[in-house]
């Protein structure tokens, strides 16, 4: 398994990487950019939140307990006075910091069912609904937030398969097939479960095809050589 600043460091490389043909064809703007490294980069440690004897795990969550709450008070401050908004964003940060992470960690096992695809597809979409309808921003950048989630979220598992083989190649570890997985074994239940959830939330994300399209315009001007 690939260490915290493993998993960092790639997330923000492979992500500034991605996010540099959208802003350059006029997608997004530099605000919208850094919002979306932000983005990747808490896509490319959420995997391992289910692992609650990592220091580095806690850092996430403190990092997704502030940038979470930052969004969402900017969004509904806008008339408030400063103050009030640093009362609130400090409030709201502990309460999901101490309670619903706190929850979550009790009920999950490391490399179980949330560090699978699904579960990190489920992420995406959450994340595209808070973007659409909490911080009220456009159809393309809330589609842009959940893809940047994922694609983060994508590049923890594969790091650590990589990790798996070795880098050598000498040897493949027994932990080789536990982190890129579209389901857990050990809870199939659960598995299915995230496949309803992933059906379910595809109901609210209701958008116009053309959105997705416009978005693959700007990859093609990708040159990796």
């Amino acid at each position: 398994m690939a260490t915290f600043q493993q998993h960092v460091n790639v997330a923000v490389v492979a992500t500034g990487v991605m996010i540099v043909p959208f802003n350059s064809a006029g997608v997004i703007n530099t605000s919208e950019s850094l919002v979306l490294l932000g983005l990747g980069l808490i896509g490319g440690v959420l995997p391992d939140l289910d692992s609650d004897n990592s220091k580095p795990v806690q850092i996430t969550f403190k990092m997704i307990s502030i940038f979470f709450p930052l969004l969402f008070v900017l969004a509904i401050g806008k008339d408030m006075a400063i103050l009030k908004v640093l009362i609130l964003w400090l409030a709201s940060t502990i309460l999901l910091h101490q309670s619903l992470f706190k929850l979550f960690l009790s009920l999950t096992t490391h490399r179980g069912i949330f560090h699978t695809i699904p579960m990190g597809f489920i992420f995406a979409q959450l994340c595209v609904i808070f973007f659409l309808y909490v911080l009220d921003s456009s159809p393309l950048v809330s589609v842009l937030s959940g893809a940047f989630l994922f694609f983060g979220f994508i590049i923890h598992l594969l790091l650590d398969e990589l990790i798996s083989l070795n880098a050598l190649g000498s040897h493949i570890k027994k932990s080789f097939g536990s982190a890129f997985k579209f389901y857990s074994k050990y809870n199939p239940i659960g598995s299915i479960i995230l496949y309803f959830i992933i059906a379910i939330l595809f109901y609210y994300i209701d958008l116009d095809l053309q959105i997705y399209i416009d978005l693959i315009e700007p990859l093609k001007s990708i040159k990796l050589f």
